[in-house]
């Protein structure tokens, strides 16, 4: 369950699942939520370009705010400045121009590889009409920071092939995780401040797409499959159609 508030509104409903952006618009006429509010997720602020790939999980907690407006003290500074002054604005101007100096780096900010001994590692054959597991962990993304970056990072790793694996599958789930690359220790993907066991995200059918994010560092980070599951159809007469192979799709961006 997730627990949404707005001023003095608040409810508690199985969102789940969703992103940001859905629980915006779904609440936005009962609760009145200005498009200029603020997403706050557990405290942190979600920007609005990060919305529609934010994805809510149980026990998350979604508030929505309208910043002050610092017009009038902005308006009152001016004024106070023009009586300090006097008339001085009205004798000329003193100009000042200067070059700022900036290069870039040959490099960008992380590279994403894939991690073929993992990939290949994480193999399984499925029956119709049949119940089983996904090993693991195996890992399946590497993601290197460039050396000197220091932000903030959130890597977005979506399902692909979603159309053609729901000929196949009634439900098939991805339990991943983020470690160091160098000591395979946990890495602390939804800001709670610590790293623990329940820093995974639940890649599904249904949940087609999920976001890790990480804190500022260079860490060499690994996203890895920690295990999952499977529902396979009933073996159609006419044969399979689709696919049995999930493609996964990451991306990493700053935040």
């Amino acid at each position: 369950m997730v627990e949404i508030r707005y001023g003095d509104q608040y409810e508690i409903t199985d969102l789940a699942g969703q992103t940001v952006c859905e629980a915006r618009e779904h609440f936005k006429p009962d609760f009145g939520i200005p498009d200029k509010a603020q997403a706050r997720l557990n405290g942190s602020k979600v920007k609005s370009g990060a919305e529609l790939d934010t994805v809510l999980n149980d026990d998350d907690k979604l508030t929505f705010a309208v910043s002050r407006s610092r017009t009038p003290f902005l308006i009152g500074a001016l004024l106070l400045a023009l009586a300090v002054t006097g008339g001085m604005f009205a004798f000329g101007f003193i100009n000042a121009s200067t070059t700022l100096t900036a290069t870039t780096v040959n490099s960008n900010f992380a590279d994403v590889s894939v991690n073929t001994t993992g990939t290949g590692n994480l193999t399984w054959n499925a029956f119709g009409f049949f119940k089983g597991s996904i090993g693991g962990p195996n890992s399946i993304f590497n993601i290197t920071p460039a050396i000197g970056y220091t932000g903030d990072l959130v890597t977005t790793v979506t399902l692909g092939n979603g159309d053609q694996l729901v000929e196949r599958y009634r439900v098939l789930a991805l339990q991943l995780e983020m470690v160091n690359s160098s000591n395979n220790a946990t890495l602390d993907i939804n800001e709670s401040g610590a790293a623990d066991a329940n820093d995974w995200v639940m890649l599904t059918l249904d949940n087609g797409s999920v976001s890790l994010f990480t804190t500022a560092g260079s860490t060499n980070m690994t996203i890895r499959v920690k295990k999952g599951f499977y529902i396979t159809h009933v073996f159609p007469f006419a044969g399979w159609g689709g696919s049995a192979s999930p493609e996964l799709f990451c991306e990493v961006a700053q935040r």
